[in-house]
Protein backbone atom coordinates (compact mmCIF):
# COMPACT_ATOMS: atom_id res chain seq x y z
CA UNK A 1 0.00 0.00 0.00
CA UNK A 2 1.32 3.45 -0.84
CA UNK A 3 1.73 6.17 1.78
CA UNK A 4 -1.03 8.21 0.18
CA UNK A 5 -3.37 5.20 0.16
CA UNK A 6 -2.58 4.49 3.83
CA UNK A 7 -3.18 8.13 4.74
CA UNK A 8 -6.46 8.17 2.81
CA UNK A 9 -7.62 5.04 4.63
CA UNK A 10 -6.82 6.50 8.06
CA UNK A 11 -8.55 9.80 7.33
CA UNK A 12 -11.61 8.04 5.90
CA UNK A 13 -11.86 5.80 8.97
CA UNK A 14 -11.74 8.65 11.45
CA UNK A 15 -14.16 10.68 9.36
CA UNK A 16 -16.52 7.68 9.44
CA UNK A 17 -16.14 7.76 13.23
CA UNK A 18 -17.43 11.35 13.25
CA UNK A 19 -14.28 13.46 13.03
CA UNK A 20 -14.70 16.66 11.01
CA UNK A 21 -12.14 18.84 12.83
CA UNK A 22 -8.41 18.15 12.42
CA UNK A 23 -5.73 20.06 14.36
CA UNK A 24 -2.60 19.65 12.28
CA UNK A 25 1.02 20.22 13.26
CA UNK A 26 2.99 20.12 10.04
CA UNK A 27 6.10 18.06 9.55
CA UNK A 28 7.67 16.10 6.74
CA UNK A 29 6.73 12.63 8.01
CA UNK A 30 3.01 13.45 8.21
CA UNK A 31 2.88 15.06 4.76
CA UNK A 32 0.82 12.18 3.30
CA UNK A 33 -1.86 12.82 5.94
CA UNK A 34 -1.78 16.57 5.28
CA UNK A 35 -2.10 15.97 1.54
CA UNK A 36 -5.23 13.88 2.03
CA UNK A 37 -6.74 16.37 4.48
CA UNK A 38 -6.27 19.02 1.80
CA UNK A 39 -8.69 17.09 -0.40
CA UNK A 40 -11.44 17.51 2.20
CA UNK A 41 -10.63 21.06 3.28
CA UNK A 42 -10.18 22.88 -0.02
CA UNK A 43 -13.15 24.28 -1.87
CA UNK A 44 -13.25 23.47 -5.54
CA UNK A 45 -14.01 26.15 -8.07
CA UNK A 46 -17.34 25.84 -9.87
CA UNK A 47 -15.45 26.90 -13.00
CA UNK A 48 -13.36 23.74 -12.80
CA UNK A 49 -16.36 21.48 -13.36
CA UNK A 50 -19.67 22.59 -14.83
CA UNK A 51 -21.44 19.72 -13.04
CA UNK A 52 -20.44 20.87 -9.53
CA UNK A 53 -23.35 21.87 -7.32
CA UNK A 54 -23.19 24.51 -4.59
CA UNK A 55 -23.13 21.74 -1.96
CA UNK A 56 -19.98 20.28 -3.52
CA UNK A 57 -18.18 23.57 -2.91
CA UNK A 58 -18.32 23.33 0.86
CA UNK A 59 -15.31 21.85 2.64
CA UNK A 60 -16.16 18.64 4.46
CA UNK A 61 -13.42 18.95 7.06
CA UNK A 62 -12.04 21.77 9.17
CA UNK A 63 -8.25 21.72 9.12
CA UNK A 64 -6.66 23.96 11.72
CA UNK A 65 -2.92 24.55 11.65
CA UNK A 66 -0.77 24.68 14.79
CA UNK A 67 2.96 25.10 15.38
CA UNK A 68 3.00 23.44 18.80
CA UNK A 69 1.71 19.89 19.31
CA UNK A 70 0.80 20.33 22.98
CA UNK A 71 -1.27 23.42 22.16
CA UNK A 72 -2.96 21.62 19.26
CA UNK A 73 -3.87 18.70 21.50
CA UNK A 74 -5.39 20.89 24.21
CA UNK A 75 -7.26 22.95 21.61
CA UNK A 76 -8.65 19.70 20.17
CA UNK A 77 -9.58 18.54 23.66
CA UNK A 78 -11.50 21.77 24.28
CA UNK A 79 -13.26 21.55 20.91
CA UNK A 80 -14.23 17.92 21.55
CA UNK A 81 -15.60 18.86 24.98
CA UNK A 82 -17.50 21.80 23.53
CA UNK A 83 -19.01 19.94 20.58
CA UNK A 84 -19.37 16.49 22.11
CA UNK A 85 -17.82 14.82 19.06
CA UNK A 86 -14.35 13.50 18.28
CA UNK A 87 -11.61 15.87 17.16
CA UNK A 88 -8.31 14.68 15.70
CA UNK A 89 -4.75 15.88 16.20
CA UNK A 90 -2.26 15.03 13.44
CA UNK A 91 1.47 15.13 14.17
CA UNK A 92 4.76 14.12 12.67
CA UNK A 93 6.98 11.45 14.22
CA UNK A 94 9.21 11.28 17.26
CA UNK A 95 8.92 13.54 20.25
CA UNK A 96 6.20 15.55 18.48
CA UNK A 97 3.90 12.61 19.19
CA UNK A 98 4.96 12.58 22.85
CA UNK A 99 3.73 16.16 23.24
CA UNK A 100 0.16 14.82 22.98
CA UNK A 101 0.38 12.79 26.21
CA UNK A 102 -0.83 15.48 28.66
CA UNK A 103 -4.01 16.13 26.65
CA UNK A 104 -4.51 12.37 26.16
CA UNK A 105 -4.44 11.87 29.94
CA UNK A 106 -6.91 14.72 30.45
CA UNK A 107 -9.20 13.31 27.74
CA UNK A 108 -8.97 9.84 29.27
CA UNK A 109 -10.12 11.01 32.69
CA UNK A 110 -12.75 13.32 31.19
CA UNK A 111 -14.17 10.73 28.82
CA UNK A 112 -13.52 12.94 25.79
CA UNK A 113 -13.22 11.44 22.26
CA UNK A 114 -9.81 12.76 21.25
CA UNK A 115 -8.18 11.13 18.21
CA UNK A 116 -4.38 11.17 18.04
CA UNK A 117 -2.96 10.45 14.59
CA UNK A 118 0.81 10.18 14.63
CA UNK A 119 3.02 9.67 11.61
CA UNK A 120 5.91 7.32 12.20
CA UNK A 121 9.06 6.11 10.53
CA UNK A 122 9.13 2.48 9.38
CA UNK A 123 9.63 -0.07 12.16
CA UNK A 124 13.14 -0.89 10.89
CA UNK A 125 14.33 2.51 12.20
CA UNK A 126 13.32 1.85 15.81
CA UNK A 127 16.24 1.35 18.15
CA UNK A 128 18.78 2.58 15.59
CA UNK A 129 19.21 6.15 16.80
CA UNK A 130 17.63 7.50 13.61
CA UNK A 131 16.28 11.05 13.99
CA UNK A 132 12.69 11.36 15.16
CA UNK A 133 12.51 7.62 15.75
CA UNK A 134 11.04 6.71 19.10
CA UNK A 135 8.82 3.85 20.17
CA UNK A 136 5.44 5.31 19.22
CA UNK A 137 3.51 2.04 19.41
CA UNK A 138 1.84 2.05 22.81
CA UNK A 139 3.17 5.55 23.51
CA UNK A 140 0.00 6.56 25.36
CA UNK A 141 -0.33 3.32 27.35
CA UNK A 142 -3.66 2.93 29.10
CA UNK A 143 -4.65 6.48 28.15
CA UNK A 144 -5.60 5.67 24.55
CA UNK A 145 -7.26 2.86 22.65
CA UNK A 146 -5.49 1.68 19.51
CA UNK A 147 -8.27 -0.22 17.70
CA UNK A 148 -10.71 2.03 15.88
CA UNK A 149 -13.22 -0.80 15.44
CA UNK A 150 -13.43 -1.36 19.21
CA UNK A 151 -13.16 2.34 20.13
CA UNK A 152 -15.94 3.40 22.52
CA UNK A 153 -15.38 7.17 22.12
CA UNK A 154 -15.07 7.39 25.93
CA UNK A 155 -11.26 7.44 25.79
CA UNK A 156 -8.74 8.83 23.30
CA UNK A 157 -7.85 6.82 20.22
CA UNK A 158 -4.27 6.59 18.97
CA UNK A 159 -3.60 5.71 15.33
CA UNK A 160 0.09 5.41 14.47
CA UNK A 161 0.86 5.30 10.75
CA UNK A 162 4.25 4.24 9.39
CA UNK A 163 5.37 6.09 6.26
CA UNK A 164 8.46 5.20 4.27
CA UNK A 165 10.19 7.43 1.74
CA UNK A 166 9.37 8.84 -0.68
CA UNK A 167 6.64 10.27 1.52
CA UNK A 168 4.41 11.53 -1.30
CA UNK A 169 4.37 8.44 -3.46
CA UNK A 170 1.39 8.86 -5.79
Amino acid sequence: MTNIAAAREVIQRVRAAGVTDFCVCGGSRNSPLIAILGEFAVRRSPLADANVSANDLRPTANVLSFVDERSAAFFALGRAKRDGKPVAVVTTSGTAAAELLPAAIEAYYSGVPLVLITADRPARFRGTGAPQSIEQIGLFGVYAATDIKAWTRRVPLHINVEFDEPLIDE
